[in-house]
């Protein structure tokens, strides 16, 4: 399946967007994902300015043993003091040998722009490519910590459970974009932890990342999804590629000279037919200036070896630190992009 559908998207030019945009209006977020990118991949936006619970670290956790949530202070954590915690771990685990995807799904309170972006999905009857996004474990596990300030990654239990909890999470989205119309699904596992892999911060074995990854990959295959991972800043390319995504979207604003530094992975990468996601438009405000376009167009164009596969086109992270305005011109930056390198290549 996953081979049919890289043949279907290979050698298209498209722009999708990373996730987060600055709207706290659901709707009008949705509005705007369909106004600029229908001719291309719209996307589930994410809007943790509406609401703490739509921060990608809070967002993916309903049903995680333990996890708590305080909106006032803003934080997260995972109690495994709470007197339900070991019962809350039991089913759990239960639920994920019965692969029992509903149980997984994130409420309306935690993706208002996921039900109003199916439904919009659903009432086009649109068949063309939608694209959403899942944390990853590494950075969830990282980011994530116990009531003892302790990243859960370190505890053994809750780090066998996040590939399998987050793997159905991804299924349960793959589903929603997929049953409310024929539309065909791209999910990235979005992973800035990833620059921390080789560093104090993260100790864990390449191969147990590449594991955990992977067994996520697996489940948004299975559910008829490519699979992509995004990661926004610089980390081991090599090990990212030996990872069975389809698609490597990064940094490519502040970081393409780095990636081409892994010319074997990269080479073996795209003859896999693996996609790039180039991150290339900026989410700086103040570099979203007057002939950035041709400055941008002309860096990518000078990379045909890197496009033979064709790409997507993104902004080099999420969009919510922008004004609305902003992220409004960065969004069709990307989309300005895509259609030129359509007509060069």
């Amino acid at each position: 399946m996953s081979k049919n559908l890289l043949n279907d998207i290979k050698n298209n030019f498209l722009a999708t967007g990373v996730g987060s945009l600055p709207h706290s209006d659901a709707r009008a977020s949705v509005d705007l994902v369909f106004k600029v990118f229908d001719s291309h991949i719209p996307f589930w936006p994410q809007l943790p300015r509406r609401s703490f619970c739509e921060n990608m670290y809070a967002q993916f956790c309903e049903r995680l043993p333990g996890f708590k949530v305080d909106e006032n202070s803003k934080s997260v954590w995972v109690d495994t003091k709470s007197p339900s915690y070991i019962d809350e771990l039991e089913d759990c685990f239960n639920k994920i040998q019965a692969f029992d995807v509903d149980y997984f799904g994130i409420s309306r309170g935690f993706a208002e722009g996921l039900y109003i972006f199916s439904q919009r999905l659903k009432g086009m009857n649109r068949e063309g490519w939608a694209k959403a996004q899942v944390i990853g474990p590494l950075s969830l596990g990282l980011s994530l910590t116990d009531e003892n300030k302790k990243p859960i990654i370190f505890n053994a239990e809750l780090s066998e459970l996040l590939p399998h909890f987050l793997a159905l999470k991804a299924a349960w989205v793959a589903r929603q974009i997929k049953a409310n119309a024929g539309s065909k699904a791209i999910i990235f596992i979005d992973e800035p932890y990833f620059v921390a892999v080789g560093t104090s911060q993260c100790s864990l074995p390449r191969e147990s990342i590449i594991e955990k990854i992977n067994h996520v990959v697996g489940a948004i295959h299975d559910n008829g999804a490519l699979a992509g991972i995004h990661c926004c800043g610089n980390t081991d390319w090599e090990m990212v590629m030996e990872t069975n995504i389809d698609i490597l979207n990064f940094d490519a604003y502040g970081y393409l000279d780095k990636l081409l530094m892994y010319e074997a992975p990269l080479a073996s990468f795209l003859k896999r037919g693996g996609i790039p996601a180039i991150g290339i438009v900026p989410t700086d405000e103040d570099a979203l200036v007057p002939g950035l376009a041709e400055n941008l167009f002309d860096v990518l164009r000078k990379k045909p070896f890197l496009l033979k596969n064709g790409a997507l086109i993104t902004t080099s992270c999420g969009c919510n630190g922008l004004s609305q305005d902003a992220a409004l011109s960065a969004q069709r930056l990307c989309v300005e992009l895509a259609e030129r390198l359509k007509k060069e290549f």
